[in-house]
């Protein structure tokens, strides 16, 4: 998939994100509510690294390519091994079998094989580019703070009609606190959203989705960002 197309824009020059995006309003799932929500500094308040978001992006699609492409040479393809005229004597250019790259239905020269796509980025680089890529739809103003209630059965157009009252435009990236079945199946029909747990999410998640919709207090289910870096530094230590 593409990222978001708000992503593609370009940021301002000063890479430290606003206060005035610290405190958002609380959304629920019949609109705007008139409580207000401090987004936590260490989640959405960080500086933005576009290097680490690239690493990170980049491994993850890599990591998700099959590696099934694949040519046959010469020696895989059908056809008679058997040379189709002689040498000499007959006007025409010399050839030795049916199955030559040069012939149409002959091998391919230097084609794709099989092979596996790894790419490993440490996790420290992952938890900075999600920072950053959270801290980057904060700015923008495309970050969503609701409250989504109990949901007894899967409810699609209910959850549908949440998110249009949320005032969120495009591809909608709605973090959970906790796999909830029913949330789960009632977002799974809608195209433009996408449902996963909040510790389950990545920069590249948050990049190729215009608005990010998290559910209040989510942040609290992933370990703190600020806690990675502290033992990173006791290691170096």
């Amino acid at each position: 998939p593409r990222l978001g197309t708000r992503c593609q824009e370009q940021l301002p020059p000063d890479s430290k994100a606003s206060n005035d995006m610290t405190r958002v309003t609380c959304y629920t799932t019949e609109g705007s509510s008139d409580r207000q929500v401090e987004l936590p500094e260490e989640w959405f308040g960080a500086e933005i690294n576009r290097n680490v978001m690239y690493q990170a992006v980049r491994a993850q699609r890599t990591n998700s390519r099959s590696g099934t492409a694949s040519a046959k040479t010469r020696a895989e393809v059908r056809g008679s091994s058997a040379k189709p005229w002689r040498q000499k004597g007959t006007g025409r250019a010399r050839v030795g079998s049916l199955r030559s790259p040069l012939w149409e239905g002959g091998g391919v020269i230097h084609g794709p094989r099989p092979k596996r796509w790894r790419e490993r980025v440490p996790h420290q680089v992952r938890s900075a580019a999600f920072v950053s890529a959270l801290s980057e739809r904060a700015r923008r103003g495309l970050v969503r703070v609701v409250e989504l209630g109990a949901f007894e059965e899967p409810g699609t157009a209910r959850l549908a009609r949440a998110i249009d009252r949320w005032d969120a435009e495009g591809k909608v990236l709605l973090l959970i606190r906790e796999a909830d079945r029913n949330i789960l199946l009632s977002g799974r029909n809608l195209a433009r959203v996408t449902v996963k747990k909040f510790s389950d999410a990545s920069a590249h998640d948050v990049l190729i989705h215009d608005v990010v919709a998290v559910e209040d207090g989510a942040w609290d289910t992933r370990s703190s960002p600020m806690k990675s870096r502290a033992e990173e530094g006791r290691d170096d230590g």
